[in-house]
């Protein structure tokens, strides 16, 4: 019987070790593929630069609330963020990390002033981190405290049997390490987006990196975003939040719709293009985080995104510059007093010399052909290469420097504090050509080539944004497509969408459909919301909404212009 009984102790430590020895290897694997994904970082670095994980130490309440962060994807903004709570037990780095969950309302600490940093992290308490950043909660009434490890355990975070073995043995960095990883492959409140698929769609990581650690699938791609919490409502009457639902002739849509008074002397709206450089693109977030503290932000016009040079489509003005000049589109100016006009304008650019005047018709744009005019400014780069034969006037600083012909391939230095434009051999052979004479003063300035029909201006006008197909127009669906507008894919598909408004009021209304709506079904929302006047952003792709901290659609591709609305204390 003692023989039996040594013989089933030897067994059951071989299991018991066989269980330890597979739950780290596990643990190691999974360690391994978050730390790839950016989410997990180990405690120090081995000889040959790998990370040191630590799996069998308890994790503390500090590093439970850090890896909650990384799975809401705001670690930069963490970062980034203004440190205020009322804790004072908490200081460096992780002082960031416990103010900016405190005012997102995901921590209360453990008592009125203190956090407790390095205390022990319950399986309980971590469990509630990534609840929370699955868009779960107790307020909410989705668990209590009491059922929810069953409640983590239906969603497929963890088993019954890694359950009980936590609840005998305490939370590990490596079993840490394990409910983290499960988690991402675990269904978000409220459908079937996984928290793997919301953390790509807000560029954590692409969805490559999420299929070689096995937490997407190899079919997967960023599509269509979705957020697992909603945002707060406006906090001022400066901008106003709704979430709006609209049963079209197409059927019901749902849409983040951001209401802004422009007339509150607070309220600036800015037109940014990344690093203020044509062609130069960013992830969202870094735009958010580099834009100085905008309060909203959505993108802006289409742009060639599978280009080499990716230019926008329609004008772009910001700060009272043109940096991108093709008429035909529906614009959107702003004024710096927060009035607000809507048409096409046909602008053209002056330049006046002594006499003489040339007619400049387009602004940064790459194509040239004989019966050309393209102003190039710093916006387009240090300099520019001519595809075309012609002539070509550089000017710095107000006077013209060169006056001379060029071939095709010539490559011209464009001035920092001044521009070079390309004349093509139609457009310098009219009778009414006059040469520019090198050394003289000259002027610039923009103008509408006709009156705009919609009675958009260009006086005052600091800020520009353009799109298309146009949506409302004086209260009124539109139903007629501008051209190049004309595919499926603008029209008839349906596909995340943003698009900018103004109602009655004269205030200026953003609108984000992430889940995807047909350019009918944005008519209609459009119109629902209150706008006279609408057009339609770029989108599917590129579609992109933050507001108060949150970023309620995000895109899957690098955007380089964006509307930004800023709140001034």
């Amino acid at each position: 019987m003692k023989k039996l009984f040594r013989i089933f102790t030897a067994l059951s430590l071989c299991l018991l070790c066989g269980l330890t020895c597979a739950l780290a290897a596990n643990s190691t694997t999974y360690a391994d593929k978050l730390y790839a994904l950016r989410l997990f970082r180990g405690t120090g670095v081995k000889e040959d630069g790998s990370p040191i994980y630590s799996l069998e130490r308890t994790p503390t309440r500090l590093q439970g609330l850090i890896m909650m962060i990384r799975f809401l994807g705001e670690e930069e903004a963490a970062l980034s963020a203004p440190v205020d709570s009322p804790f004072t037990d908490v200081s460096g780095q992780g002082e960031a990390y416990v103010s900016y969950a405190y005012r997102r309302g995901v921590t209360n600490g453990t008592t009125d002033s203190t956090f407790t940093p390095g205390s022990p992290l319950s399986a309980n308490a971590y469990l509630a981190f990534l609840l929370r950043a699955m868009g779960y909660s107790e307020a909410a009434g989705d668990y209590t405290w009491d059922n929810i490890v069953p409640f983590a355990v239906s969603l497929g975070i963890l088993t019954d049997a890694e359950a009980a073995s936590m609840e005998a043995n305490g939370l590990t960095r490596g079993g840490m390490v394990d409910l983290s990883y499960h988690a991402l492959t675990c269904p978000v409140k409220g459908g079937e987006t996984t928290l793997a698929q919301v953390l790509s769609e807000k560029g954590v990581f692409t969805a490559e990196e999420g299929r070689a650690a096995g937490v997407l699938p190899g079919t997967w791609e960023p599509s269509l975003p979705v957020m697992p919490w909603d945002p707060p409502a406006g906090s001022d009457s400066a901008i106003d939040y709704e979430k709006k639902s609209v049963h079209t002739s197409e059927g019901l849509v749902t849409a983040h719709v951001l209401t802004v008074n422009t007339r509150n002397p607070k309220v600036r709206v800015k037109t940014a293009l990344v690093d203020n450089q044509l062609g130069h693109t960013a992830s969202f977030t870094k735009i958010v985080q580099n834009s100085g503290g905008a309060a909203a932000v959505v993108n802006g016009n289409f742009f060639n995104s599978y280009s080499k040079f990716q230019s926008p489509i329609g004008h772009v003005m910001s700060d009272g510059v043109f940096l991108y000049g093709n008429s035909g589109l529906s614009s959107m100016g702003f004024t710096e007093d927060g009035a607000i006009y809507v048409g096409r304008p046909a602008v053209f650019t002056r330049l006046t010399s002594g006499s003489n005047e040339w007619s400049v018709y387009e602004i940064n744009t790459p194509e040239q052909d004989d019966n050309a005019s393209v102003l190039y400014t710093p916006a387009y780069g240090e300099q520019v290469v001519m595809t075309n034969g012609g002539w070509a006037l550089t000017a710095d600083q107000g006077v013209v420097t060169e006056f001379y012909s060029i071939s095709a391939g010539a490559s011209i230095n464009i001035p920092p504090q001044g521009y070079v434009v390309y004349m093509g051999g139609g457009y310098s052979s009219e009778p009414y050509f006059h040469i520019p004479q090198k050394g003289s003063p000259i002027s610039m300035e923009y103008y509408l080539r006709v009156a705009d029909e919609e009675g958009f201006v260009l006086d005052g006008v600091r800020e520009i944004v353009s799109g298309a197909p146009r949506l409302v127009q004086d209260g009124e669906l539109v139903t007629d497509l501008e051209a190049g507008f004309t595919e499926a894919r603008f029209t008839t598909a349906s596909s995340s969408r943003t698009a900018i408004g103004v109602n009655a009021d004269g205030n200026l209304l953003l609108i984000s459909v992430p889940a995807g709506a047909t350019i009918q079904q944005m008519r209609e929302l459009s119109l629902a919301a209150g706008c006279v006047d609408a057009f339609n952003l770029d989108g599917g792709a590129s579609s992109a909404m933050y507001y108060n901290g949150n970023y309620l659609t995000v895109p899957s591709r690098e955007l380089t212009v964006t509307l930004q609305v800023f709140v001034d204390e």
